[in-house]
This record gives structure tokens, C-alpha cells and sequence, in this order.
């Protein structure tokens, strides 16, 4: 019998038609499955052993129902910082430690149900935090309370909770305390941090008209610039401004949740706890210089992908020591190079200390800093050598150590002499000869070396007392959040006057400003010079010195191992190649093709008539100051 016969046609049919709705019904299903990628907190630190920082991402990836998307690799997310797709170094979920600050609403309209629910889900969010997370617990109104600070103590919390009332009649002053709740995450140090902002209602007096003296923007200014950098998870309950709220949480990095009523308030609160550990923390090295950068974040999941883009800040690199030669673990004997270089930011070096065993076995004040150590002193083995570099008044700047292996000096055995026979004789005369001959040949190799090295010595010394002896960078060290690109600080009393970037091939030192201080300032790219253009390769590795002569700056170009810079100087577009320029008030500098730098002179310089210099005469001096 046919499997298609008469009696069993239609049942199939159907079967088919079924399956074929089925298919058409699913593919819209997956098509409008989407992601949504919330890019909350990046962070940077300087790397420990190279020019480059470890910066960490904190991410959240949730489908459609606004549940978190966990399991993703690092082949499942792109970044991209600064327009330049960087490599991934690691994916994991976030285990850092948080601070929140949990803002809850006690104006009138929360009294009765709405206070109840709050708190109750408030605690059980509490009691979900891990140990070592700190919370701050502030209540707002027409007035502003802190009920917790930053505390561990979730159980203290807790109770502190469960006291909190809402009072009738009182407005809302929603911005003033999320502004003062951002305020207070900026005296965390480092690490993960978050406002969780609870309200039912929009910012206003009970009266009518607003109740904060800030406005969402501020809050959002606060959130996103300088070093707070804090998101912001807003949760509104019944009848709120959505749009305001979602605008706070998406410019800050955090996420919107909504109950309608206080029936589903534990709900959101378990879903932030939720997203909060369901965060992924990824890591990459970044060789970007400090000062602000942007980061772009694409996730894929199925058949979608989603980007978010943040802002952060990288700070300046302390001040370190690497030991360039020997190299870690080289075998040494006898006398031996050592040597260190400097770079980052911080106070002036005055000395650095070559330290064996606790014991300073030479001291260097001024760059290279270079020292010729005996090992054939010390006993075969391993060895460490550790270089401390100090400033005023012996304080420590930085440290950097070197592991070597000690080797013995080659001994040549003495040949026995036989008894009674020339033939022995003559054998000891051969080794004798012989030998005579190899120290001879070691002398002369040795003797070359040490010329080679008293030359390149005397060649470092004729530099440093060209450039005044300064090796290390002068631009004092940035306090904690400040911001050198800022025009509106003052210029130090002391400063004979101050360098401001106005162009240059690294985006980061643009309208980065260097104050002038010492009587000698070399500009270059290399790291020993006072003001460094490490990106700028039209720059020659030592171009320029201003240097105060008389009560004024002048400006020349310098010579490195004979040579001038390769790319010439320009004040306000004129050539100085050959000729010392006093530099006036609002003069433009070209460092080679792209750097420039206006000059803005301070206290201690005189005006162009007062100033006198040795070789120039009156006349070439009017010349440079038209």
C-alpha cells in the first residue's frame, strides 16, 4: 500500500504545513535577537618592568530579556582604543572588589509601601555582596543624609537600613545626591565603584519647581571626567522621568532598571546584584601616552553583536630605573660596565647609588649614569646589584636591581721543571713566552677598550656640561586628578617661563604645559632631556636648550656628537640655525616639521631693552627682539 495512498495524504500534509510555520515563525525569532554591551569602568596602571600600561576594562553583555550573557571568550570581543584595534591578553569574570554608594529616596511619595519595599530589597542587595565589597548607605529628600560610610560591615548596614523612613510632605533633591554620592567614590584610590541611585519620583520641591541647586548634566560632567569615573545605576519605581534617568545611567556606564510598583522592587534589586557579578574583566597592554583616551567595545553573541565606547584616563609614569647593561644574568669578571637609565615623570634625581650587598659601591650624580664595578672582589656565584636613585636630601626615588653570576679570573697553570735536563727548561722557556705573548695581546685589547671608553666618557661629559648636567625629567610629578593641559593654572613664582604644546605626533601632549625653572632646559625625544618628545621622530634625540642669560631666555640648537639636529628650529617661523634667540612673550617654537610650542615668559624674566648677553651686540639684539 502507497505511504501517499487516499487515506493517508491529508494527515502528512498537515504535518508538513505545520513543520514549514514552524520554520518561518523561528527565523524572525532569531533575527531579532540582540545583545546590549554596557562598557562601565576602565582603568590603567603603569606596567611594572616596560614603557607601557596594563589597562582592565570592566564589561557587561545581557540578551534581550536583560539577562546576563556569561561564557564568552576573548575571541567573542573586539577593542578598539583610539581608533587602533589593540590585542586581548584576557577575558575573565570580574572578582575585583566594588564600592557603592546606595542612594535611597525618602521624599513624601515614598511613605508607606513604597519606603517598605525599598529597604527590604535595599538589605537582601546588601546581604549579596562579598566580603571584601564596601558600601555607603545616603538618604535624600529636601536634605541630603549620610546613613553608612564606605563600611564592610554589610550586617551594620543592614541595620542601618531598616531604620531609614520616608518623611511626608518633603520634595526630592534626586541630582544633589547623586552628585554628592559621586563625590563621595572619588575618595575610594583605585578599583571598581558605583552609585546605585533609588527613587520614585523626579526631582522636585513638594511645593513644585526643582529641588537641586545641580542639574543631570553635572551629575553626568562629575561621573565621566577627571579621576572619579563613576557609573551610575538609576532604578525608578511608578511614575519617574525614564528619559532622564536612562540618560544618567548610559553616560555613566551603569544600567536603568524599572519596577512599576513597589510589588517588583526586589526584582531590579536582584537584577543589579545579578549584572554586578555577571561583569567581565578585560585586560589588554596599552603603549598610549598618559592623559585621556577613548575605548571602543564590540561583543558577539549568535547571530549579534553590540559596541559601547568609554573615556578614561592614563596617568603619568613615576619615576623608574632600568639597568641597561649588563644584561640579567650575564656572566661578569673583573672590572665591569654598569648602567642605568631613568624615565617617567617625578622630583629631580641628584644621585643614584650602585649598591652591592647592602654596601654603595659607587655613586653617579649627574647622567649617564655609568659606573666601572671590580667583581673580582666579590666570590663566584650569583650576585645582585641593586641602583637607588635619590633626591634632595637623600630622599628615594626609585629602585632598580640586576641579577649577574660572578665568574673567576682564568689562571694559568706554571709548568714543572724537570731535573737535570735542558730539555725541561726549555719547555718552562716556551710557556713562559707564550704566555708573555697572550698577556701582551690582552693589554693591547684592553688598552683600546679603556681609550674607547674614556672617549665615550668624555664625549657624554662635553654633552652634560653643554645641558647644564640635568638628567633626568624636570616636569614635576602630577598630583592625584590634576590636569597639566589646563591653561588657568598658575605659573610657579620661581618659573623663568612656561612651554605649552600646541602641536605634536603624540595626541597626548597636546596642551600639555612644562614650566621652566632651572637656568638650563634641554628639549628632545631622547629620555635624559628635561622636556622629552619620545613620539616626535622629526625631533632629534637632543635638538634644543633654552638657557638664562642675563635675565632672559635664549633659545639655540645644540650639537650630538657634532652634528646639529637633522630637522631645523624655527621662532615664529625664522630659522636659528647658527644664532642664540632671546625668546619674547607669545613666541611660537618649531621643533623640526610638526612640534610647536608657544612661550609664555614668567616673573623672572626682564624685557628684551634690560637684557645683555656676552658675543651679542646691541644691534643683533634689536634684530631678534623685532
Amino acid at each position: 500500500m502507497s505511504l501517499f495512498s487516499k487515506q493517508t495524504l491529508h494527515p502528512w500534509l498537515a504535518v508538513v504545513l505545520i513543520a514549514l510555520m514552524a520554520a518561518v515563525s523561528i527565523q524572525p525569532a532569531l533575527a531579532q535577537s540582540s545583545i546590549d554591551v554596557v562598557v562601565h569602568y576602565v582603568e590603567g596602571a603603569p606596567a611594572e618592568t616596560d614603557i607601557s600600561y596594563t589597562v582592565k576594562a570592566f564589561v557587561s553583555v545581557v540578551d534581550s530579556t536583560g539577562s546576563p550573557v556569561n561564557g564568552l571568550k576573548a575571541e567573542d570581543f573586539t577593542l578598539v582604543e583610539d581608533s587602533q584595534q589593540v590585542e586581548i591578553k584576557s577575558v575573565s569574570m570580574a572578582d575585583e572588589p566594588i564600592s557603592i554608594v546606595l542612594l535611597m529616596d525618602t521624599s513624601g511619595s515614598m511613605t508607606g509601601t513604597g519606603i517598605n519595599a525599598a529597604k527590604s530589597a535595599a538589605a537582601s542587595f546588601v546581604t549579596s555582596l562579598s566580603a571584601e565589597d564596601r558600601v555607603a548607605v545616603v538618604t535624600f529628600n529636601d536634605a541630603i543624609e549620610t546613613v553608612v560610610d564606605f563600611t564592610t560591615d554589610h550586617q551594620s548596614a543592614r541595620d542601618r537600613i531598616s531604620l531609614i523612613d520616608a518623611t511626608r510632605n518633603a520634595g526630592t533633591c534626586l541630582y544633589d545626591a547623586a552628585y554628592r554620592a559621586v563625590q563621595m567614590t572619588a575618595t575610594v584610590p583605585s578599583g571598581r565603584r558605583a552609585v546605585v541611585l533609588f527613587t520614585d519620583g523626579m526631582d522636585e520641591k513638594a511645593s513644585g519647581g526643582p529641588c537641586s541647586v545641580n542639574t543631570a548634566d553635572d551629575v553626568i560632567k562629575i561621573a565621566t571626567e577627571g579621576g572619579t569615573r563613576t557609573p551610575v545605576y538609576t532604578m525608578g519605581m511608578g511614575r519617574v522621568d525614564e528619559n532622564t534617568l536612562k540618560r544618567l545611567a548610559g553616560n555613566t556606564g551603569g544600567r536603568y532598571f524599572f519596577s512599576p510598583d513597589a510589588s517588583r522592587v526586589d526584582v531590579i534589586f536582584r537584577e543589579l546584584s545579578n549584572s554586578l557579578r555577571s561583569q567581565y574583566a578585560i585586560e589588554y597592554s596599552s603603549t598610549a601616552g598618559p592623559g585621556a583616551h577613548t575605548l571602543a567595545v564590540t561583543a558577539r553573541y549568535l547571530n549579534s553583536q553590540d559596541t559601547d565606547t568609554r573615556s578614561f584616563l592614563l596617568p603619568n609614569f613615576p619615576l623608574r630605573l632600568t639597568f641597561a647593561e649588563p644584561t640579567e644574568g650575564a656572566q661578569v669578571s673583573g672590572e665591569t660596565t654598569v648602567r642605568v637609565e631613568t624615565f617617567g615623570q617625578g622630583e629631580t634625581i641628584q644621585a643614584v647609588l650602585f649598591q652591592i650587598d647592602g654596601e654603595t659601591v659607587a655613586t653617579i650624580s649627574t647622567a649617564p649614569y655609568t659606573a666601572q664595578i671590580d667583581f673580582g672582589d666579590y666570590p663566584a656565584g650569583e650576585l645582585t646589584i641593586e641602583a637607588v636613585a635619590q633626591g634632595a636630601g637623600g630622599i628615594e626615588l626609585a629602585r632598580a636591581s640586576r641579577t649577574v653570576e660572578v665568574i673567576p679570573r682564568a689562571v694559568e697553570p706554571t709548568p714543572a721543571i724537570e731535573e737535570g735536563g735542558g730539555e725541561g727548561i726549555s719547555a718552562y722557556l716556551i710557556y713562559i713566552l707564550g704566555g708573555v705573548f697572550l698577556l701582551a695581546v690582552a693589554f693591547v685589547f684592553i688598552l683600546v677598550a679603556i681609550l674607547r671608553k674614556r672617549k665615550e666618557r668624555q664625549r657624554d661629559l662635553e654633552w652634560e656640561q653643554k645641558v647644564g648636567g640635568v638628567g633626568a625629567p624636570t616636569v614635576e610629578e602630577f598630583s592625584s586628578g590634576s590636569d597639566t593641559t589646563m591653561d588657568t593654572w598658575e605659573m610657579p613664582s620661581d618659573a623663568y617661563g612656561r612651554l605649552i604644546v600646541l602641536a605634536s605626533d603624540d595626541p597626548a601632549m597636546i596642551n600639555q604645559h612644562f614650566d621652566i625653572t632651572h637656568s638650563r632646559t634641554a628639549l628632545g625625544r631622547k629620555a635624559d632631556n628635561d622636556i622629552i618628545f619620545p613620539k616626535d621622530s622629526p625631533v632629534s634625540r637632543h635638538h634644543a636648550v633654552i638657557e638664562e642669560r642675563n635675565g632672559g631666555l635664549f633659545l639655540e640648537e645644540v650639537e650630538d656628537d657634532g652634528k646639529l639636529p637633522t630637522y631645523n628650529t624655527f621662532v615664529n617661523e625664522r630659522d636659528v640655525r647658527g644664532e642664540a634667540i632671546l625668546l619674547q612673550n607669545g613666541d611660537e617654537i618649531r621643533l623640526g616639521k610638526r612640534v610647536r610650542l608657544r612661550f609664555d615668559a614668567g616673573s623672572r624674566i626682564q624685557s628684551g631693552d634690560d637684557v645683555t648677553h656676552d658675543g651679542f651686540s646691541e644691534d643683533t639684539m634689536d634684530t631678534q627682539m623685532q
